[in-house]
């Protein structure tokens, strides 16, 4: 089973925007990576104006390597409960993914989104997130299995590591531990 508003192979990638826009904005994330926190801090509003404008659509790939490293299923977790609200709608979604990076620990060894409850309380957030059925989806972690197929998909991409941006193919964005960019700078580098 997998959520509304995906696409591709095994239909993983979870989008923003209209699948013949002109532009393909990858990027690769991970829910409990910090410097993924900075990057959705600093311009995950300016991508969804661009995909908004039609300039973009913006396809997101999950890995779960903190997941993996450090112990815990937050990253995957998250990851379903991002999938619960995007069969909610595409605004919901982008909106859900901003406040989880919002409420991100600062330790990654903390683990609070493998918590249903703290999964929903952020989904509080949201105009028009919360309802039966998601919270349903997210206290059942209904798309545990999707989510896990998700990362494991990630993984065929080779990125090294996350926060990563492609635009149609061309990497626009590896960021360094700790480094930020822009909204003028992201824009500039979409429009090259």
């Amino acid at each position: 089973m997998s959520p509304a508003n995906t696409t591709g192979t095994g239909a993983y990638t979870l989008y923003y925007g209209t699948l013949d826009s002109p532009h393909i904005l990858q990027v690769f994330i991970e829910m409990r990576d910090p410097d993924c926190a900075k990057m959705a801090d600093s311009i995950l509003g300016t991508i969804r104006e661009a995909a908004d404008d039609g300039k973009i659509v913006a396809k997101f790939h999950f890995a779960a390597n903190l997941d993996d490293e450090v112990g815990g299923g937050g990253s995957r977790c998250a990851l379903s409960a991002l999938g619960a609200a995007s069969d909610v709608g595409q605004s919901q979604f982008i909106n859900y993914l901003g406040a989880l990076f919002a409420s991100q620990p600062h330790q990654v060894t903390d683990d609070p989104f493998s918590d249903a409850s703290f999964l929903l309380s952020r989904a509080s957030q949201v105009d028009g997130l919360r309802s039966a059925e998601f919270d349903q989806k997210v206290s059942q972690n209904a798309y545990a299995n999707w989510a896990a197929d998700a990362v494991a998909d990630f993984e065929t991409f080779g990125v090294l590591g996350t926060p990563t941006m492609w635009l149609d193919g061309r990497v626009v964005l590896g960021m360094p531990v700790g480094s930020t960019v822009t909204p003028a700078e992201f824009l500039a580098e979409i429009q090259k």
